[in-house]
This record gives structure tokens, C-alpha cells and sequence, in this order.
């Protein structure tokens, strides 16, 4: 590798590889992208963005705190004071609030501590906005007297000198605090606060002055699933009565949200009465997003040589495709079967799919191949249309019982699709294309081949894999499900002779008795909330007591570890008591499920599962 592909290498994995925000440093706001909702978050109005991991909840709620628009706005200081809203971002540290819990103290006292804890914390960070603001703008943001007081007074600490002073007591009282805490079965407690009042009359003061007048202050907290249940509780109950001076914007993972009560367990939070709720697993226009994120990223590596992303990751129509998977060798006994017919000059002008459509179908149907031909003879137009709804579920047939691809994913347009909406997924896509690329001694002046990008796309599934054990209590569990049903869809798509192609979804049958199914919804919801499996509504509501049903699918990055679609298509029904076996009893279970639908899972892992082949093993 030459010096300079090196360095290519160094700002790939620097841009590329950062895929979290926290690892981006000082870059993550040269790079920051608006999306579509972002003015949402702008308003007054409580927001919650609900999203799994990888989905940019964070980068756009860094991109609200008052550092995000500082560098925004190219770090101009003239700006400052004419900015609508200034955001105080706080990440939950579960190292912190998981000391708020234990035998020592009841959930009652645990909830005066905590609230005070929150005063405090919430306070510090407005006053260091203060200071941060004083030096930035040179307006003088120091309290007056009487307002230190009011803030001294509802936090219980003593008065300050000067506005340095009051910073400096509060980080002291935040740190004494925390000690107490850590040791409080064996150590006299301080006075506590009442909660929300020392922020609301810290800001209320704040705004008396002419330079914050008619400004509004956003609290940004990210992760808030961290929290434990009595904690949601009463930061729900800040939410729901904050008003005009402030705020909360909310980043947390589908499922992490646990708790909508408030401490008064009568009361709830409700949308859109409370707050309005942004689902970015799916935002509307993801793709222009991506474009613009990956687009950034490459332009930032390659700045004196510029290419487009499309360029360098180019897809395969499905009659290239299928010429790659070694289609002409199947359909060239399929022309010898056929010339008989005295139909030669029709088959030389029929593509290799479009041929092999014919012996498909008769499989399909159990018709004889002559006549599934002169059906074709007679209705051309007809099956020129079937071939274009069945020609992508046709690839996964091709290859069988052999090493190497079997299917290939590869293009920009794919990769968008099987990140599923997850910018995380899609900048390892992307980073493990080129970077394979590179050290395949090519340039970034050429596009990366289909074979190195389906390849890549199988390690990032497996890559994302095993990680999972590592992002949960149960991620063994998880990985197992996903071992289950990949292999189930696998198959299926591998074998979709006489059945419904592209059956990548499921839907859970109810049964068993209520531990059973009490074990399934954990499980379900588990995997969701860890990126797993991808839920949507099956159903429509005809009644406000009607149970929703959700139909489930394998995030689509795994699609390419585990060879079948990534498109949302058609589904199967699995009991809760199969989904279950899939991770106590896999083989047995895989058995099971495919056995209902005529199929055989057979002994011929795909090369990239082979490594899980214990787990595939007959354990009797």
C-alpha cells in the first residue's frame, strides 16, 4: 500500500469509522446534516426521538446544545445573542444514576435524593452555559444578588460571591452529593432540594436580564432508557410541567422508554397533549440523509480528487446478476430440452432469466416444461410481467451446494435498503466496501466491485452479530433468535419452488400458557429494542380494545449473512412456543418451521454460517 493510499485509509476510518458521535470529536459538527424533523425540535415543545441504536438520535441532539450551533454557526460569536433557543446536552451515565437504588433507603427517599441530584446537575450545566456565554459574546451574564440567593436558598447551599463562585459551589456540591450517595447507608445526608424549583428559579432570573429576554432553554438528555423506572418517573413529571422558559428533548431507544406515568401515578404523559413523539427509525426521506452523510464523509477524505458515493459502490441489474451467479451453464440444458419445439428463434432473443423463468415455473406448478413454453409463446406479455415480479426472488435460487456468493448485495440503492433506515449500518457498509477495497491495492478512482461489497455486507452482519451479546443481558439470546431465523429465511429463499416468494417476515401466534407467553414478549421486545428484528403494525385498529398486531422481520443487515431478501414482502405465522425453541432447541425448531411449509433445511451451510455450525448441530 502506497504512502498515499495510507493516508486515504487513516481519513476513511477517521470519518467513516467514527460511528458514534462521541467518537468523531470536533469533525461530528463539520459533518453534522440536518434532517427533515430537526425544526421540529427547534419549537418550545416537549420532543421524544425514539430510535435504535445507530439512528443519529444523539448527533442531533448534540447538534441542538449550545456547542452543536456554536460550531454550526462556523464558531461566529456575533451570533450568539440572536440565537432563539439555547440546548444543554446531558448524556444519562448509568455509572451515576445507578447509584440512586439499594436496601439502604426506600423508592420514596430514593426519589427525594434523586430530584435533588437533578437540580443540582441541571443547575450546574445552566451556570456553565452562563460562563460559556460571558466569554463568548462579552455580555456579562453575572446574577444579581438577590437571584444568587433565591438559587442559593432552593438548593440549600450557602450564597456565593460572584457568578465563578456560584459555578464553582455547585460542581463542589454536585461532587459531595455524589460521595454522600455512593456511602449513604453510612453517612449523614445533606439538606434536599424540592425538585424542579432551583431550575426554575435559576432560569427565571436568567430571563430577567435583557439579553436572554423571550429566549428558550431546551434540556437535551440522551439515552434516557439508562434511567431506572422511578427515575423515567420523575423526570417525566419535569416534562410534563415545563413551560414557558424551558423544555426537554428526549433521545431514547424503542422500548426504552418504560414508564409514562409521572410520580403521580394518575398522571400521564400523553401525545400530542404533552409532547410529540419522532420515530427516526423510519423517517420518510432516510435516503437523501444518508446521501448527504456518506456524501460529506467522502468529500472530506478525497478533497483535491472528488467522487460521488454512487459511483464508487455500483449495484447489478438482475440479469448481470444472474449471469454472475453462473446462470447461462442452468439455462443452457433448458434450451436443449426446448429446441425440440421448433421454437429456437423465439429462445435465442429470451434472456438467460427470462429462460430460466420457464423451468422455475414448471417446478412451481409441476407442469410439464412444454407446456409452461407454449404458455409463454401464446401470453409473452403476461410473462414479461411475471418476470419482473418474481426475477430478484429468482437469484436466491440460483446457487446451491457451492462456496462463495450465492447472492450478491451490492449498489448504493441496496445498501440503503438493508441498513434499514440506520445511519450506523450504513457508514459500516460503506467504510468496510472501501477500505476492502484498498487493501485490494485499488484506488478510490474505480468502483468497488460487486464481489468486494457483498462480501463486505456479510461481515458487517456478522459483525453486528456478535456484538450483540455484548449490547444485552440476554445478547446470547439474541443471537441465537438470530441464528434461528436467519437460517429459516435462508432456506426459504433458497427454496422457493412452489411456494410464495421473498418470505422474510413473521408474525407470532399466540399460545402457551402466561409464563410462555410473558417469555416471548420479553423476548420480542428485547430484540426490537436492540436492533434485531424490525417491527411494524400488522393491523389496523377497529376498535380502541383491540390488540395490535406486529408483524416482525430480521433487520435487514443481517440479509446478506444470512442470504434472503431485504425487502419487506411476505410473511409466515411462528408460535411464541417455536420462537422460543429457536434459541433452547434450534435444530429441532428450524426443523419444525420449515417442515409446515414443505421445506427441508438440508445439510449445506452457507460458507459465512459455518462458523455457527454448533449451533446448527442436532444436539440429540
Amino acid at each position: 500500500m502506497t504512502i498515499e493510499s495510507e493516508s486515504v485509509v487513516k481519513n476513511l476510518n477517521e470519518v467513516f469509522g467514527a460511528q458514534k458521535a462521541e467518537w468523531l470529536g470536533p469533525l461530528l459538527f463539520d459533518l453534522f446534516e440536518e434532517p427533515s424533523y430537526f425544526t421540529k425540535l427547534t419549537t418550545p415543545r416537549p420532543c421524544f426521538l425514539v430510535g435504535g441504536r445507530g439512528t443519529g438520535k444523539t448527533t442531533v441532539l448534540r447538534g441542538l446544545s449550545y456547542e452543536g450551533q456554536y460550531a454550526i454557526h462556523k464558531q461566529d460569536n456575533s451570533t450568539i445573542k440572536d440565537w432563539e433557543y439555547y440546548g444543554i446536552y446531558y448524556r444519562v451515565d448509568t455509572n451515576r444514576v445507578s447509584a440512586f437504588q439499594g436496601d439502604e433507603l426506600t423508592e420514596t427517599e430514593w426519589i427525594r435524593r434523586f430530584a435533588h441530584y437533578i437540580n443540582l446537575l441541571m443547575c450546574t450545566q445552566i451556570v456553565r452555559f452562563l460562563a460559556w456565554f460571558q466569554n463568548h459574546t462579552n455580555y456579562n451574564t453575572e446574577l444579581d444578588l438577590a437571584s444568587r440567593q433565591r438559587v442559593a436558598n432552593t438548593l440549600n447551599i450557602s450564597l456565593p460571591i460572584s457568578n465563578e463562585n456560584l459555578l464553582e459551589m455547585l460542581q463542589t456540591e454536585l461532587t459531595i452529593f455524589e460521595n454522600y450517595i455512593n456511602n449513604v447507608a453510612s453517612t449523614k445526608g445533606p439538606s434536599l432540594s424540592m425538585q424542579g424549583a432551583p431550575i426554575q428559579s435559576l432560569l427565571e432570573s436568567i430571563e430577567n436580564s435583557a439579553i436572554f429576554k423571550g429566549k428558550h432553554f431546551f434540556f437535551l438528555i440522551d439515552e434516557y432508557e439508562n434511567l431506572r423506572d422511578y427515575q423515567q418517573k420523575l423526570m417525566n413529571t419535569l416534562i410534563k410541567h415545563s413551560g414557558e422558559l424551558f423544555s426537554f428533548k428526549v433521545g431514547v431507544r424503542e422500548f426504552g422508554w418504560r414508564v409514562h406515568t409521572t410520580l403521580n401515578e394518575a398522571e400521564q404523559l400523553i401525545s400530542p397533549a404533552d409532547y410529540t413523539r419522532i420515530d427516526i427509525n423510519n423517517i420518510p426521506d432516510f435516503e437523501l440523509l444518508a446521501y448527504k452523510v456518506c456524501q460529506d464523509r467522502l468529500n472530506h477524505v478525497m478533497k483535491e480528487n472528488k467522487k460521488d458515493i454512487k459511483d464508487l459502490l455500483p449495484g447489478l441489474s438482475e440479469e448481470k446478476e444472474a449471469q454472475l451467479l453462473g446462470i447461462t451453464k442452468i439455462t443452457s440444458e433448458v434450451v436443449d430440452k426446448l429446441t425440440s419445439l421448433d421454437k429456437f428463434d423465439l429462445l435465442s432473443k429470451m434472456s438467460p432469466l427470462e429462460i430460466y423463468m420457464l423451468e422455475y415455473w414448471s417446478k412451481n406448478r409441476k407442469t410439464p416444461l412444454s407446456d409452461i413454453f407454449e404458455d409463454y409463446v401464446k401470453n409473452q406479455s403476461y410473462w414479461k410481467q411475471r418476470l419482473g415480479n418474481y426475477q430478484h426472488a429468482l437469484l436466491y435460487t440460483l446457487v446451491k451446494n457451492r462456496t462463495g456468493i450465492r447472492k450478491y448485495y451490492c449498489g448504493w440503492d441496496t445498501f440503503v435498503k438493508i441498513s434499514g433506515g440506520n445511519i450506523r449500518f450504513l457508514l459500516q457498509l460503506v467504510e468496510e466496501s472501501l477500505m476492502s477495497h484498498l487493501r485490494q491495492a485499488h484506488s478510490l478512482d474505480e468502483p468497488v466491485s460487486p464481489d468486494s461489497q457483498t462480501i463486505s455486507a456479510q461481515k458487517v452482519g456478522r459483525m453486528n452479530l456478535t456484538e450483540l451479546e455484548g449490547l444485552a443481558v440476554n445478547g446470547a439470546t439474541l443471537t441465537k433468535l438470530l441464528l434461528g431465523l436467519g437460517r429459516v429465511f435462508g432456506v426459504m429463499a433458497a427454496t422457493s419452488e412452489g411456494h410464495a416468494p421473498e418470505v422474510n417476515q413473521f408474525k407470532v401466534a399466540s399460545e402457551g400458557n402466561a409464563k410462555e407467553r410473558k417469555d416471548v414478549d420479553s423476548l420480542l421486545t428485547s430484540s426490537v429494542m436492540h436492533l434485531a428484528l424490525v417491527r411494524w403494525s400488522g393491523s389496523k385498529l377497529s376498535d380502541v380494545s383491540e390488540t395490535v398486531e406486529w408483524d416482525y422481520m430480521v433487520h435487514p443487515i443481517f440479509a446478506p449473512f444470512f442470504n434472503f431478501s431485504y425487502r419487506r414482502k411476505r410473511k409466515l405465522s411462528i408460535t411464541g412456543r417455536q420462537l422460543l425453541a429457536l434459541v433452547s432447541d434450534p435444530h429441532q425448531a428450524i426443523k419444525k418451521i420449515l417442515d409446515s411449509s414443505n421445506r427441508v433445511v438440508g445439510n449445506d451451510l452457507p460458507e459465512q454460517l459455518q462458523l455457527f455450525e454448533m449451533y446448527y448441530a442436532d444436539k440429540t
